[in-house]
């Protein structure tokens, strides 16, 4: 939160620093076109002088039958020269225009060029763009950097929270069957136990040790492939009779309404597929509420489809694409009401990747999850 307050300041004071920015330099583009405005304001005195200097040296021509008058100064000029003597020196900046007065009177008026002033006026608004798409540029380069900021600190914050349940999961899924088991065996100990308990509480101690094992065949799977480490053994599986021998195990835990194809095959690694079909349906049990699962495995054209239906309390929409993470769990470990590590669907996930299908979710009706998985 705190990361959050702070990043949202520092959105702020950016923009606050870059609407500065640029009122300063739109500003400053309106004194820069002043000054160069003024600048042509004082050679136009300039050039006054320099014409009336040109002509009492007799080097702007003379004409007999017009008298001429600048600055209430009469001078001798010819038009033309005056005109070419202008333009040349003074590179266009300035025009020049008489004004008659009588027949054989005309006043010398110079002035500033209209192109003069709409060229500032050109540059002032190119500048004035150029700075404002340059801050504009800026402005979004910097929003980016901060955006990919933002998006790697809650990346490590949400991958750090995921941990954190992780071990919290991890501590509770090892810790409650070696509880059992030591329990258990610490009862069987007793010298008033009967042998057929002692039987039972053996044999239920080696079923928590099946749970300790898959516990941590599954983190080891997750870390070999998360690494590209787990070297994937391709063989062409009958994926309906290892479907059929899951469901069988799996329904010691519940009812499950299976429809199974027979003879579908598939070119994949045995035992990560039946990993994967094992976490499904187990996390199928987790959230179904004590109802019936349902699982399917059809043929669909050249694809194969497996589906895994529950009517539990179903998975929101804006836990779809987070459910296959690693270590991603839709509630927190502290409230949560169900076993898991948040490594099944990440497996499944990875898994079904590398066998080039695809796996979704969506919600069943009435209520509950389902999740297909399409092999090619």
């Amino acid at each position: 939160m705190r990361v959050k307050v702070l990043i949202v300041l520092v959105i702020v004071y950016i923009l606050a620093a870059f609407a500065w920015l640029t009122f300063s330099l739109l500003n400053y583009s309106n004194t820069d076109f002043e000054l160069k405005n003024d600048v042509l304001k004082a050679g136009l005195n300039a050039c006054t002088l320099q014409v009336m200097q040109q002509a009492k040296n007799n080097q702007l021509g003379t004409t007999d039958s017009v008298d001429y008058f600048l600055k209430q100064l009469q001078i001798d000029i010819a038009e033309t020269k005056l005109d070419a003597f202008v333009n040349q020196r003074f590179n266009g900046n300035y025009t020049v225009s008489f004004e008659q007065l009588s027949p054989d009177k005309k006043i010398v008026q110079l002035s500033i060029s209209p192109l003069s002033i709409v060229g500032l006026e050109d540059q002032r608004s190119q500048q004035r763009n150029i700075w404002l798409y340059q801050s504009i540029l800026l402005l979004v380069l910097v929003a980016a950097g901060i955006f990919g900021v933002y998006y790697s600190v809650d990346s490590i914050y949400q991958l750090n929270k995921r941990q954190n349940n992780f071990l919290l999961s991890v501590t509770h899924e090892f810790k409650t069957p070696i509880a059992s088991i030591r329990l258990m065996l610490q009862t069987s100990k007793h010298p008033k136990v009967k042998e057929e308990k002692k039987a039972e509480l053996i044999e239920n101690s080696i079923e928590n040790t099946f749970r300790l094992e898959e516990l941590a065949e599954n983190m080891l799977t997750a870390m070999q492939i998360e690494s590209d480490k787990y070297q994937y053994q391709l063989f062409n599986v009958n994926l309906s009779e290892m479907v059929e021998q899951v469901v069988e195990n799996q329904s010691i835990k519940g009812d499950i309404i299976a429809s199974i194809q027979e003879d579908i095959y598939l070119l994949g690694d045995g035992f990560i597929l039946r990993m994967v079909v094992n976490n499904l349906i187990e996390n199928a049990f987790k959230y179904s509420d004590n109802q019936p699962i349902e699982v399917s495995l059809v043929r669909n054209g050249e694809n194969k489809v497996l589906t895994v239906k529950d009517r539990g309390v179903g998975v929101n929409k804006e836990d779809y694409k987070n459910i296959f993470k690693k270590f991603y769990r839709v509630q927190d470990e502290e409230t949560r009401t169900t076993k898991g590590t948040g490594l099944g669907l990440f497996i499944v996930s990875q898994a079904v990747t590398k066998h080039q299908g695809k796996v979704s979710v969506s919600a069943n009706k009435p209520k509950g999850s389902v999740f297909e998985i399409m092999f090619p």
